[in-house]
């Protein structure tokens, strides 16, 4: 009798082994990890050096393949290198969604291209988390129970990231957090929680997300660090006066501005001086250094903000002909606004 539920403890042993039969290994995590959060902090300071336009989409194109490709070999040679020395080899089942895995980024580096084309481009991030997110859960589909969980948990990170308007500052950096500390950072966890109870594994599901939502939250005021205050007092544009070092320029409500347009498009063409006159609605502080705008601005009732953590959005979304007299005249409606400073929202 003994000897029979043995045999039965055994078969379900097998069963299940055969269910749970992806392994993740340490370095796998690692080098993805690592890459993909390295990606998602340099590629736009790097990037920003190439001119705007294909020449730029070409440059993301070969950047993300470079890395995520180097990424995918080396990982490719030491999982091989690891099994044989441990005389295993790789499951079908981990073969098969390894290259389900490459194709989600491969996915991921198209999406990203498009958006220079197709516009959009503040879904890049939360794109690559809900991929990432897909990814994991495909692992966790037959590995164990906490990497499921974690996968939907990375998805929806990226759903819920986008619906609640974050900056793009704020999503680069939440990517980033997901990549580099919410992989390796998943396979610990799932390592020390196989065969715990529910309410253990819950837990550990939650320390993942407060992990990897503190990161982010205290990575995210690195990219604004250029954006401090000047700590000089402001000077009004009609009294200002470039000096070297940086000075603070104020905008009063009703200055004139003008929007220069720099027209790409094979359909219309517009000369270099051409420019539309606008009038600022509420006060508004610029920094400058040594007489030219550095790229931060304070709105009303705002703190200190760069332009490159894209808060400030400009969507045209409405087209219209009209004809006035003998002549026709494209009329655009376009928004242009900033979220809002505590809720984050539009």
């Amino acid at each position: 009798m003994q000897d029979a539920e043995f045999r039965l403890q055994s078969i379900q042993s097998m069963l299940s082994a055969g269910q749970r039969s992806v392994h993740l290994e340490r370095h796998t995590l690692l080098i993805w990890g690592l890459t993909g959060g390295l990606l998602c902090a340099f590629t736009d300071p790097v990037l920003t050096l190439v001119p705007s336009g294909n020449l730029r989409a070409l440059a993301v194109l070969l950047w993300l393949s470079f890395w995520l490709g180097s990424a995918a070999w080396i990982d490719h040679i030491l999982t091989r290198q690891v099994r044989q020395g441990r005389d295993e080899t790789v499951p079908f089942a981990q073969a098969q969604i390894t290259r389900a895995w490459w194709l989600l980024f491969g996915l991921g580096i198209l999406g990203t291209v498009a958006t220079f084309f197709f516009g959009g481009s503040l879904m890049i991030y939360p794109l690559w988390i809900v991929l990432l997110g897909m990814g994991i859960y495909l692992f966790g589909l037959f590995s164990r129970a906490l990497i499921e969980w974690i996968g939907v948990a990375t998805l929806l990170l990226g759903i819920a990231a986008l619906a609640a308007g974050l900056s793009n500052a704020d999503m680069r950096w939440l990517a980033a957090s997901c990549f580099a500390i919410g992989l390796p950072l998943a396979g610990t966890l799932s390592l020390a929680t196989d065969g715990r109870p529910l309410a253990t594994r819950l837990a550990a599901l939650g320390l993942w997300l407060i992990a990897v939502v503190l990161a982010a939250l205290l990575l995210a005021p690195l990219l604004n660090l250029g954006a401090s205050p000047p700590g000089v007092a402001p000077v009004p544009i009609a009294a200002f006066r470039p000096t070297t070092g940086r000075q603070v320029l104020l905008l009063p409500a009703g200055t004139v501005a003008h929007i220069r347009l720099d027209l790409d498009s094979p359909l219309l063409a517009a000369g270099p001086t051409a420019s539309l006159p606008i009038t600022v609605s509420q006060p508004m502080l610029l920094s400058t250094r040594d007489g030219q705008p550095d790229g931060g601005y304070q709105l009303a009732g705002q703190a200190w903000h760069s332009l490159g953590e894209g808060l400030l959005r400009l969507r045209i979304d409405r087209l219209r002909v009209a004809l006035q007299g003998q002549s026709a005249e494209l009329q655009v409606h376009a928004t242009f606004h900033a979220p809002n400073p505590t809720l984050s929202l539009p």
